[in-house]
């Protein structure tokens, strides 16, 4: 298989993450062993892919952290509190609802109850 710069070149990130067919993957080992242009685009490609793949560590202060937490818990608070209001008032207006129609319930009862007799 004869592979041209461009072909390398598009297949540099799949060939370093070892996501080409066997076949691919020799046809670009001899291009790389024979074109210095695309064997130092591979090594930037390489150079890149590592730079990415270090996490990147950032060190806090204890104020940072306090801070931080304590907006956390603020934050936690205040998503609490809403919750049980809107559980407060989705009872409430079950409970109003349930007695609205109990109360039409006994009326249509005793009204019914009244034309019988």
């Amino acid at each position: 298989m004869n592979m041209t710069c461009e072909i390398v070149r598009d297949f540099a990130e799949l060939y370093y993450e070892r996501l080409v067919q066997p076949e691919t993957a020799k046809a670009i080992r001899i291009h790389l062993g024979g074109c210095r242009n695309c064997r130092n685009y591979y090594q930037e490609c390489k150079a890149l892919r590592k730079q990415k793949a270090k996490p990147s560590v950032k060190i806090f202060s204890d104020s940072d952290l306090h801070e931080t937490e304590q907006r956390l818990y603020l934050n936690l608070s205040e998503k609490l509190r809403k919750r049980r209001f809107w559980e407060i008032v989705g009872t409430s207006a079950a409970l109003g609802a349930g007695s609205v129609m109990l109360t039409i319930g006994l009326f249509l009862t005793h009204k019914e109850n009244h034309t019988n007799s």
